[in-house]
């Protein structure tokens, strides 16, 4: 089959995490795929014209602006069959995009402590959870504003400072293409864990029907 090309993309005005390096190091691990073919990028003139290059892109950003152009372009390319992967701080990017989220079914609304939890293994028939198991992680929980009925849950998590769970990763279709969001991502504590580099792979493949 066709090497799957993605597009990390990190454009960011985010201060409390180190998008840049992340993402760097995500596009790396995703290139030790014979799979994948990753490129990085922080130019945002790409979203509106040059995502017809990439079979997915992968967002890993925080705060920032869309232009009309700009999200046309993305959710343009999403309908048409282009995979979206959503990471972490993509919640919380584009405040003023309301296509945006509704596309990605997901609104940072807060997060615990950074801390030590568990991410349970909602559904494991779906080939991004395939023989993946409960796994524990030092991160950021997040919440989020999002309609458990118009995506599918894979993960979920425990938080115990308010005794409430609450969803990790979800997908669902947009137009023509696939979604998939994973809310782990923080900092390097949980990049390095094999789980969370596992799905991340998965998750860039399924987008991109290739699993």
């Amino acid at each position: 089959m066709e090497t799957l090309k993605s597009l990390v993309f990190v454009g960011t005005e985010g201060i409390y995490h180190d998008h840049e390096g992340n993402g760097q190091f995500l596009t790396a691990m995703l290139n030790r795929s014979d799979s994948i073919e990753a490129n990085f990028s922080r130019d945002y003139d790409v979203l509106a014209d040059g995502l017809e290059a990439y079979n997915t892109v992968l967002f890993y950003t925080d705060v920032g602006e869309l232009t009309a152009a700009q999200e046309a372009g993305l959710l343009n390319y999403i309908q048409s069959g282009g995979g979206f992967f959503g990471l972490h701080t993509a919640a919380a990017s584009f405040r003023e995009s309301e296509g945006y989220h509704d596309m990605l079914n997901g609104f940072f609304d807060g997060h615990s402590p950074y801390m030590d939890f568990t991410v349970n293994v909602s559904n494991t028939e779906h080939p991004i959870c395939t023989g993946l198991t409960d796994f524990k992680v030092t991160d950021e929980l997040y919440y989020l504003k999002h309609n458990p009925d118009s995506s599918q849950h894979l993960m979920h998590a425990y938080d115990h400072t308010k005794d409430e769970t609450h969803v990790m990763a979800f997908h669902h279709k947009y137009g023509e293409g696939k979604v998939f969001y994973f809310a782990l991502g923080h900092d390097m504590a949980v990049l390095e864990h094999p789980s969370f580099q596992e799905v991340i792979s998965r998750g860039v493949l399924w987008v991109g029907n290739r699993l």
